[in-house]
């Protein structure tokens, strides 16, 4: 597998699991579980955050290849 390949596959997981999360936040009730919200929302920083950091490295392998 080439790294653009895994890159993608990466990126296509992440993309998923924004989408659950988000499918998800829109389901709870934001102030009695305020809670599981912000734990959400940080787990959706963080997936944003990993899908920055191989955006960024995909540009480096699209230069290369």
């Amino acid at each position: 597998m080439h790294p653009r390949d895994l890159i993608w596959r990466l990126l296509e997981h992440y993309s998923l699991q924004l989408q659950l999360l988000e499918e998800t936040m829109e389901e709870i009730d934001a102030k009695k579980q305020a809670d599981l919200m912000n734990a959400l929302l940080e787990c959706e920083q963080l997936t944003r955050t990993q899908m920055n950091i191989l955006r960024r490295i995909q540009r480096r392998y699209d230069d290369v290849y």
